[in-house]
């Protein structure tokens, strides 16, 4: 190997290790500030009909919220996972609620397109301050927070979930 290619393929290691300690660094949630978990709760959000909804109503239930967008590819990934956990874990008291920070008009074409069998509601700016605050400062879609029964958040997740990592997460809450 020559010395160009040597150096080539040390550039190429470092940058790929480098990639990794970013990546890993930056999907990492930061720890919720202080009553961010309880106000995204007791906030008041519209769904694709302009009505109103608070997320208090499934107290009791385990409750999984993500944040996404219909231009996010791992959103749109994710979602045929929620909709086939909903379905399988509804009777257990599993209850997912979609948080759009997009379009109605586009969330609601998705939603019809892709059969969303749970709630889905509109986010906007006090939305986009919310993930902060709950530990995502970049505002990365998607973003999983996961509640257990009493409304306590249990879980947190940046970027997306395979159906094992989701099955992990809930089972021992439900």
């Amino acid at each position: 190997m020559t010395r160009q290619n040597q150096i080539i393929a040390l550039v190429a290691v470092l940058a790929l290790v480098a990639g990794f300690v970013f990546a890993s660094r930056f999907k990492q949630p930061a720890p919720a500030q202080p009553g961010a978990a309880e106000a995204l709760l007791t906030a008041q959000l519209k769904d694709t009909q302009e009505e109103t909804h608070s997320l208090t109503q499934y107290r009791g239930k385990v409750l999984v919220v993500n944040f996404w967008a219909t231009w996010c590819p791992p959103c749109r990934e994710e979602i045929p996972l929620f909709i086939q956990a909903q379905t399988k874990f509804a009777s257990n008291g599993l209850q997912f609620v979609g948080i759009a920070l997009d379009n109605p008009q586009k969330v609601a074409n998705f939603a019809q397109e892709f059969a969303i069998n749970y709630p889905v509601l509109i986010g906007g700016i006090n939305e986009s301050e919310a993930l902060r605050k709950l530990g995502d400062p970049g505002g990365g879609l998607p973003f999983t927070l996961i509640y257990d029964r009493k409304g306590n958040l249990r879980e947190k997740v940046l970027g997306g979930l395979d159906k094992q990592r989701l099955e992990q997460l809930i089972a021992p809450l439900i």
